[in-house]
């Protein structure tokens, strides 16, 4: 039976079929252990018996010996032999036992790799529902749950991989052979199934970390988000700062106390500023990251731009208002003050020539009170042009200031009309005042003036006088005091004679000169002279010192000739006397002499004179016959159609659109302007004045110019026989159109006037100078209100854009399109914005520009030069002017060209966040631009009024020079930046200082001290070695984040970063976060 069973285990252990499920491997597991226990049983108790049978045989005393039959023998080899049996069979056992365990644990590693399969099934499809929420707290939540679902998926994994593994370990091991099924053995299956499992978890885990990576963004979205919230909410803060202190100042004191609100805003708002920086840099970094939700980010990042750039407006204006403000307030009371004191000093009467007779003996000589004098009527001139200036300036900043109040009312959206009245009305009142004295002190001016031009004749008079009285007693008393005999002789008395008659020829030098001051006195006396009566004894004097001096010489003479026997007849005798008949040709000699005496114009200035009379007196004549005819034409045309019934349909009630706002220049010019004129009828050098003084009323003539194509168009097109009917009933000289035309054809008519007037005025240029571009700034803003007329879409309204500075088409190419190609813009600059639009027409073939984009010129760059093309230049925004962030303009012409950069540079300058908070990163200016020049005169009114107004603080940062201007496009990867605070190298290191308010270029922030910046201090010139050195971000004005090296940069610099000091690292962290 043993034998039976080994032989039976035998098989079985040769066969490779297993049991084909896991109950069946349990249930053959169960069996083997039992039918083991009980062969194994049945073998010990037979060996038992045995030896029990051996041991009674023994017993009995039957020894081999003794053992004949071989029972004994028989026994102990069967015992033996049963012992090997066991033992064989033990083994069988346990290489059966073995067996049937491996075949278990395949199937219970098949049952545990399908449910984890499965399992693995399930989390794909868990993985590929994408649950996102925008609230932090959840998306944070879901990370954790994905992370921790990972973590077990990974986990379980594990655990069937190892058991498959150690499986696989033992088939190996043991060296035995199953089948797990007709085809796979158990070790393919086994190797089968753990490929699949690794496959499907690697699977798996690229779904996971794309999950991963998708909540992970969303949790940076959400932090994003609150991160902008937060800023906008500062935003916020920041406009109702602004709106809380919102004033219109209504004096200096509260023009100062506005600035020194406006200037803590400026420094409350710097860390949002900051905020708003990183948010923007944020928004670039989460989508080169390729977060999933781009526009989103997009729509966050453009919606903080757009409320800082609204807060950065808003702020702008108010900078601007302050400004006009401190500039009106100061400027106003200084010039009211000046005049107050030049009222004073004019009124005061003084005789500057000393014309008492008194000092007709003694005193100062002539020729320096004649000095004295003229520079007194220079300085007196000069004073004029000053105070006039003055005047011009206070009107404007009055104008700069308006504007400025009313642009804000409108950004603040101000409801207290009462309050802007109040204000306007303010400044009113303040201009009436200044208006008042200016005409006093004019008054006062021109009558001192008149006294000085007097005092200046009677010097000149007094100085001839003086100069015949010396000459008769100098010259003509000691001839008569040595000629008093008659000769001894004929051939002596004849030589006296002749002597006589040779002296008297230079005598009569002195009675023409006295003839003529006679007749000069005569003249200034009937016209009413100051001096009269001093005029009147000097003319005294000098008769009857000449009379005296003549009726000697004559009595000499008669001596003489009667000693010689010469009969004279009496009137010839009496040559020397003043009311003989003079030589014309000695006359005209001594004319000219007394001319360079008297110091009267040469030719050259009396034809300049006669000229300015005459441009003057056309200027008035034409202005009167332009009042007459706009009179001619509201009386005859627009009076008569407003009272007609019999007008053509289409233009009833459409005086407005036909005749503009004649009416309003028609009662400026017959009230004002041309009373205003005629003051200025002795004084043409001054007249510009006239136009500056009321250059804001002309901007009536934009409005009418601006109409004056669609009044056209009317008349053309309904007016019909209408007005020509009216014509010839009321017997109008010229037809309607003529006198529609005539405020286009006044402005026109000025302008040549003016140019005329200051081709031959050496004095008041400025003045005319002014008044000129008045006249010239009339047609151009009317162009430029039609133009700005045509745009749409704007996202701005018209009202809040402001004046246009420039407009002009040009081709335009824009890193941002997707097709590189140059595509013709009308671009429109304002005092915000530089703003783009696309000329369209439609199906009238009217033209209109619709608006495409615009810039902030707070946050704009320009670079004048680009290379291949000189009619073309570059604007930018963002950080250095690289080609990917520029914008490439070109102009019709290099004059165009020039004009345009020159006048984006001034505007940027005006804004004050442009050098104080460059929305966009430090910029790269190349070479800083002293004492930038400004476009609009707005805010230069805070020139110096000749000594008497002393310069006016614009109150902005921008004086350091315009920081976002390069020259050039050759300069990319340069990053220049301003020094905010003092550093001072410490001693040995490679430290470099530097000061407050200086430039550096940046080179590289230290890799192994990030809070140290590698700068170089730019040189002027070529040189080899610029200094260089680390200084702490801390004094840096916000260095850009990432910086690049410099393409200059040597490679000493990475030696020197390495070698920074971790101590400052640590005692600079906080600064620089702040």
């Amino acid at each position: 039976q043993l034998s039976g069973w080994t032989d039976e285990l035998r098989q079985e252990l040769q066969s490779d079929e297993a049991a084909d499920s896991l109950e069946a491997a349990e249930r053959l597991l169960e069996q083997c252990g039992q039918q083991r226990d009980s062969s194994l049983d049945a073998c010990v108790s037979t060996i038992a018996e045995g030896e029990t049978l051996l041991q009674e045989l023994r017993g009995a005393g039957v020894t081999s010996e003794m053992d004949s039959t071989g029972s004994v023998a028989a026994v102990e080899a069967a015992l033996e032999r049963l012992n090997k049996q066991r033992d064989e069979l033990e083994e069988l056992w346990a290489t059966r036992k073995l067996k049937l365990d491996l075949c278990l644990r395949l199937r219970l590693f098949e049952r545990d790799a399908l449910e984890v399969s499965s399992q693995l099934e399930l989390w794909a499809e868990e993985l590929q529902r994408s649950e996102l929420s925008r609230d932090a707290a959840q998306a944070e939540q879901l990370l954790r749950m994905h992370n921790d679902s990972v973590s077990h998926m990974q986990n379980t994994t594990f655990q069937v991989l190892q058991q498959g593994q150690e499986l696989a370990q033992a088939f190996e091991t043991s060296g035995m052979s199953l089948m797990a099924d007709s085809q796979y053995s158990a070790q393919t299956r086994v190797q089968v199934l753990l490929e699949f499992l690794h496959e499907r978890e690697m699977d798996l885990e690229d779904l996971a970390e794309m999950k991963r990576v998708k909540l992970e963004q969303c949790v940076q979205l959400c932090q994003f988000q609150n991160d902008a919230n937060q800023v906008i909410s500062w935003i916020r803060n920041g406009e109702a700062m602004l709106m809380a202190s919102f004033a219109i100042p209504s004096c200096l004191q509260d023009a100062e106390q506005l600035k020194k609100e406006h200037e803590q805003f400026q420094v409350a708002i710097e860390k949002t500023h900051t905020s708003a920086v990183q948010v923007k840099h944020r928004a670039d970094a989460l989508i080169s990251a390729n977060h999933y939700d781009p526009q989103s980010i997009r729509e966050i990042a453009e919606e903080v731009t757009k409320r800082w750039q609204q807060l950065v407006t808003c702020a702008e204006e108010r900078h601007k208002l302050v400004t006009a403000s401190l500039n009106f307030y100061k400027t106003a009371e200084q010039v009211c003050s000046v005049l107050d004191s030049l009222e004073r000093e004019y009124k005061r009467d003084e005789d500057w020539c000393g014309s008492s007779t008194k000092e007709m003996s003694t005193g100062p000589s002539n020729t320096d009170k004649a000095t004295h004098v003229s520079q007194l009527i220079n300085k007196h001139q000069e004073q004029k042009e000053a105070f006039l200036k003055a005047c011009t300036l206070a009107r404007r900043t009055a104008e700069t200031f308006l504007k400025y109040t009313s642009r804000s009312l409108q950004y603040y959206n101000y409801q207290g009309e009462a309050g802007t009245r109040n204000s306007e009305n303010r400044v009113k009142n303040i201009l009436e005042k200044l208006l008042s004295q200016e005409n006093k002190v004019l008054e006062h001016w021109t009558q001192r003036k008149k006294r000085l031009d007097q005092c200046q004749q009677f010097v000149l008079f007094e100085r001839s006088a003086k100069q015949a009285i010396e000459w008769i007693h100098d010259t003509g008393e000691i001839y008569l005091s040595t000629h008093t005999n008659v000769g001894q002789n004929k051939e002596e008395t004849e030589t006296l004679l002749s002597e006589h008659n040779e002296f008297k020829g230079t005598a009569k030098e002195t009675r023409e000169r006295v003839k003529l001051l006679i007749q000069l006195a005569d003249s200034l006396v009937e016209k009413g002279h100051a001096h009269a009566g001093a005029i009147k004894q000097w003319v005294a004097a000098v008769d009857n010192r000449y009379k005296d001096f003549s009726s000697r010489m004559d009595k000499y003479r008669s001596q003489l000739e009667g000693t010689l026997g010469i009969q004279v007849e009496g009137e010839s005798r009496q040559d020397l006397s003043i009311d003989r008949n003079s030589d014309p040709l000695l006359e005209s000699k001594i004319k000219e002499a007394a001319n360079k005496e008297l110091k009267e114009l040469n030719e050259e200035k009396r034809k300049s004179a006669r000229r300015k009379e005459f441009i003057m007196a056309e200027l008035l004549q034409t202005e009167r016959t332009y009042v007459k005819d706009l009179e001619t034409c509201i009386k005859f045309f627009l009076e008569e159609m407003q009272a007609s019934t019999n007008a053509p349909p289409a233009i009833q009630n459409k005086e407005d659109i036909i005749f503009g706002n004649m009416q309003e220049i028609y009662e400026f010019h017959n009230n004002v302007f041309l009373k205003e004129l005629e003051k200025y009828e002795t004084m043409p050098e001054d007249v510009g004045h006239c136009f500056v003084t009321w250059a804001q009323k002309f901007d009536m003539y934009v409005k009418y110019c601006k109409n004056k194509p669609e009044s056209n168009s009317m008349l053309v097109q309904h007016g019909g026989s209408f007005f020509e009917e009216l014509q010839k009933k009321h017997k109008v000289e010229h037809p309607i159109a003529a006198y529609l035309i005539k405020p286009v054809q006044r402005i026109t008519k000025y302008q040549l006037l003016l140019k005329d007037l200051q081709s031959c005025c050496e004095e008041g240029q400025g003045e005319i100078k002014d008044g000129l571009e008045v006249m010239l700034n009339v047609p151009k803003k009317a162009n430029d209100a039609m133009h700005l007329s045509l745009l749409e879409g704007c996202d701005v309204s018209l009202d809040k854009l402001g004046e246009v500075i420039l407009q002009d088409t040009f081709h335009v190419w824009d890193p941002k399109q997707i097709i590189r190609k140059g595509r013709e813009r009308h671009i429109f600059l304002f005092e915000l914005y530089l703003l783009f639009s696309k000329e369209v027409k439609d199906s009238s073939g009217k033209a209109k520009y619709l608006y495409k984009n615009k810039l902030m010129t707070s946050e704009l760059g320009v670079t004048e030069h680009i290379e291949g093309d000189e009619c073309k230049f570059a604007v930018w925004t963002g950080r250095a002017p690289i080609s990917d962030y520029r914008i490439v303009l070109k102009a019709s012409s290099l004059d165009g060209k020039q004009t345009w950069v020159k006048k984006l540079r001034e505007v940027i300058q005006e804004t004050y966040f442009s050098t104080a908070l460059p929305l966009s990163m430090p910029k790269s200016p190349a070479k800083l631009k002293a004492g930038s020049q400004r476009s609009s005169r707005d805010l230069e009114d805070s020139a110096s009024l000749d000594e008497s107004v002393e310069n006016l603080d614009r109150g902005s940062l921008a004086s350091f020079g315009s920081g976002n201007t390069t020259d050039s496009d050759k300069a990319p990867g340069v990053e220049m930046t301003w020094v905010i605070a003092d550093h001072v190298a410490a001693a040995g290191s490679q430290e470099l200082s530097v000061h407050k308010g200086q430039q550096v270029e940046v080179v590289e922030v230290a890799a192994s001290a990030p809070d140290w910046c590698l700068v170089r201090v730019p040189t002027s010139g070529s040189v080899d070695s610029p200094p260089e050195g680390l200084v702490p971000l801390a004094v840096l004005k916000q260095p850009p984040p990432g910086l690049k090296t410099s393409p200059s940069r040597r490679p000493a610099a990475a030696a020197a970063a390495a070698s920074a000091s971790v101590d400052h690292d640590l005692a600079l962290h906080h600064n620089c976060q702040m």
